[in-house]
């Protein structure tokens, strides 16, 4: 299969998309967390929920390619074009994939004002076939973002691998196995502590309803840390974007907007 020269930039500015001011938030919301968890017993009740909140809505987006990386929410039906990365392109039909990889190499610089961001790493895929017709694909992305500004360096790293297959003919629905990872750091110019975050997702049977944007089923582990805590647990989808966080002992029903 000849590929064609595909123009460079667009897609990997669409894959880090929001990974900067996001991960900024979420590594706020850690050390915030550490705080919070070093408290009086009394308030690990309403530590514990935010935190579980924080961590499914965390999973939430990655799943949707907030931090950089697969959006799910897309189904199997993808553009081609953009998982072949931006660098590689084939004008291909969904059934002439089948069995195609792909592994492409991401280098994406930019400059904004006094701070400077470099996201490098690769979005690998190979697309899965029943009959000769496309019924899913598997993926894998590593990523590091590092954002310098003259107070701070900032390093985020992204690795996902997924396992996704369509379940219904018409591919409104999709099953998802697979693992999410991310890490997250700051280190500070003026001699202030360094901050570090981060958490590690592993899914078993999701089933996900592309149409609605909704998990209906399945389940994820999870194990989330910050400079002075840690902490692990599950995930347990139950549809109508709910789903109950079990962390540290707790379960906590939250909504989620994937």
């Amino acid at each position: 299969m000849e590929l064609k020269p595909y123009k460079t930039g667009t897609v990997v500015e669409r894959y880090i998309k929001g990974i900067l001011p996001i991960m900024l938030c979420i590594l706020l919301v850690y050390t915030s967390c550490r705080k919070d968890i070093t408290t009086a017993p009394s308030t690990q009740t309403t530590s514990n929920a935010a935190l579980s909140k924080q961590i499914a809505a965390n999973f939430s987006k990655s799943l949707a390619g907030t931090f950089g990386g697969v959006n799910l929410k897309d189904g199997v039906d993808v553009s081609v074009d953009d998982h072949l990365g931006p660098h590689h392109a084939c004008g291909c039909t969904s059934n002439s994939l089948c069995g195609f990889v792909t592994d492409s190499l991401v280098n994406y610089n930019a400059t904004i004002g006094d701070t400077t961001i470099h996201t490098g790493g690769h979005l690998k895929f190979y697309f899965n076939c029943i009959n000769g017709k496309l019924s899913g694909y598997t993926a894998y992305d590593s990523l590091n973002t590092v954002k310098t500004t003259p107070a701070s360096v900032s390093t985020y790293k992204v690795q996902q691998y997924y396992t996704i297959v369509a379940l219904d003919s018409a591919k409104n629905f999709i099953g998802v196995n697979g693992t999410n990872d991310l890490h997250t750091s700051i280190t500070y110019t003026n001699g202030s502590p360094s901050e570090t975050g981060g958490a590690f997702y592993e899914l078993s049977n999701l089933k996900i309803d592309v149409t609605n944007k909704d998990i209906l089923s399945g389940s994820a582990t999870f194990q989330a840390y910050g400079s002075n805590w840690n902490t692990k647990g599950t995930i347990v989808f139950l549809g109508n974007h709910q789903a109950d966080v079990t962390s540290n002992g707790t379960t906590t029903r939250v909504t989620l907007t994937f």
